[in-house]
């Protein structure tokens, strides 16, 4: 296998295939003098899984966008098997030509409910909307992914995984030929990732082509027939997947051996005196949570979607207002009702859903930074800016954000480099005890090795760190102890020895052993 496929070997490959049912050729594609393709092929097959690898930045979303017409191509054609060679200058257009997309940035209406959100846009001008027709469509189609969803139910009262299955049946509910699914199960449970795996099974048997992105490679080895990997825009390796091992995979995105980054051995018990402590701790979604976590301990919080763990975080950090019991930080106490208390205890929140809670993407680097950070900044009222410029580049520099211009738009930046920002907002606070809310969803490879190594590093420095992650691999690499969380209760805690597995996280958090 060579470690690139040039458009001739494609051309090759199509004389003895089936030939694709949509041909991405040569597609060159510059942001601002930037190349982000750079002359990228891809062939997508019928009846076929084409997993679509690379680090955030390797241009994977660009040339989805170019595939769905959000784009347009510098250079390259893109070829249809039924029509020829096409331009899709809109996504309506890619559309009409059965080619759907479902995004990882959600973009469904909160305000209106979930029918209306699958079927947006499918009526025009002033026509009556077929409300009832929509919901029994809709209901078809929830039947298969997600049962449990309310066709009435407003989108604005569903958790981040309901409505990334909406977003999935509003694409399905086009009826494309040709279908592209960016990071669908990054925040799905095993049950509705196994739901979704068997539509995507099923929409291959019937002869749709599929393009599957994802970070989580026992994912991609599970559902895919094919692999392309980017990296720095241009075509690194493409083949059959059975023809790569998952370690050649991640070196393959990441251009360098990643096994020393990640870590092999279980981290070794931690002795230290607790620094964060959860006594009796009650709010509206959590009942009385009891937990210590010693200074330089990793503690995970694992269990099912919506069994609590976020609201566990929530709590200590005075979102959701504490009815009862206490949070010790050292030897200072607090009920925490406001975000402010834990923040002046020393406790920082890194939320799972990061472009909506934790930094403003039309903002630069510096002033994403600054957010929290004022009154370190502005003792009197004005902001001393090169005090803070300063503050910021000490940090870039050490951390290795890229791009390391701090002027840069935090939209511009990759997923684990805006994810390094907000943790650097959060050690410029001074802060002690770090909650992590899925750290390293939607970001790669790469980045996720430097992610784990910082949260090792704040761990050795002395930190007390909480972190929530549907990916049992990463709280069996990074956490010292695993708690299990079933109906807002804490239900017990273990040891991460080499008696914890995947498979015994899963039966304890689904109830199937005592915890």
């Amino acid at each position: 296998m060579t470690p690139a496929m040039t458009r001739q070997t494609l051309a090759e490959e199509d004389d003895t295939a089936r030939p694709p049912a949509l041909f991405l050729s040569g597609i060159v594609k510059s942001f601002a003098g930037v190349r982000a393709l750079k002359g990228v092929d891809l062939a997508i097959r019928g009846g076929e899984v084409h997993a679509l690898l690379g680090e955030n930045g390797a241009g994977k979303s660009t040339l989805m966008k170019v595939m769905f017409g959000i784009v347009q191509p510098d250079e390259g054609r893109t070829v249809l098997d039924f029509i020829g060679p096409v331009r899709i200058d809109s996504p309506r257009a890619a559309l009409a030509m059965g080619i759907g997309l479902v995004s990882q940035e959600l973009s469904l209406v909160p305000q209106l409910d979930v029918a209306q959100n699958i079927f947006l846009g499918r009526t025009r001008g002033l026509k009556l909307v077929p409300r009832g027709a929509f919901r029994r469509e809709a209901r078809k189609i929830l039947d298969d992914l997600a049962p449990h969803l309310n066709t009435d139910m407003p989108v604005a009262a569903l958790g981040m995984a309901d409505r990334q299955l909406v977003e999935i049946s509003r694409t399905l509910a086009r009826g494309g030929r040709i279908i592209a699914f960016d990071e669908p199960t990054s925040s799905l449970t095993p049950v509705e990732q196994e739901n979704l795996f068997a539509v995507i099974r099923r929409l291959k048997a019937d002869g749709k082509a599929i393009v599957y992105i994802s970070h989580r490679m026992n994912e991609i080895r599970e559902i895919s027939d094919r692999v392309t990997v980017l990296r720095d825009g241009s075509v690194v390796a493409s083949g059959p997947i059975g023809d790569y091992t998952e370690s050649g995979l991640n070196e393959l995105i990441a251009g360098r051996e990643l096994s020393r980054e990640f870590g092999s051995a279980k981290p070794e018990p931690v002795m230290a005196p607790p620094l964060l402590r959860l006594e009796k701790l009650s709010t509206a979604r959590v009942k009385d949570i009891d937990m210590t976590v010693g200074a330089g301990e990793i503690v995970g919080l694992s269990g099912l979607v919506g069994s609590g763990r976020s609201a566990i975080l929530r709590a200590v950090f005075g979102l959701d207002p504490a009815i009862d019991g206490a949070v010790h930080v050292g030897s200072a106490s607090l009920r925490p009702k406001d975000p402010r208390e834990a923040m002046a205890a020393g406790i920082a929140l890194i939320p799972e859903d990061r472009r909506g809670q934790a930094i403003v993407p039309m903002m630069d680097v510096e002033r994403n930074f600054g957010l929290g950070n004022h009154l370190r900044h502005a003792p009197k009222g004005v902001i001393r800016l090169g005090e803070r410029r300063a503050a910021i580049r000490s940090y870039v520099e050490d951390m290795h954000i890229r791009p390391a211009a701090i002027g840069a738009a935090m939209r511009n930046l990759s997923g684990g480099n805006q994810q390094k920002v907000v943790i650097a907002r959060w050690l410029a606070t001074g802060a002690k005890v770090f909650l992590f809310d899925e750290p390293t969803r939607g970001i790669d490879v790469g980045a996720k090795a430097e992610i784990y190594a910082l949260m090792r590093r704040l761990a050795g420095e002395g930190a007390a760190l909480v972190v929530v992650s549907s990916e049992l691999p990463e709280l069996l690499s990074i956490c010292h102890r695993i708690a299990v969380v079933q109906g807002g209760r804490l239900v017990g805690i273990r040891d991460n020895d080499q008696s914890l597995t995947e498979e015994r996280l899963m039966s304890l958090a689904a109830g199937r052993i005592e915890a």
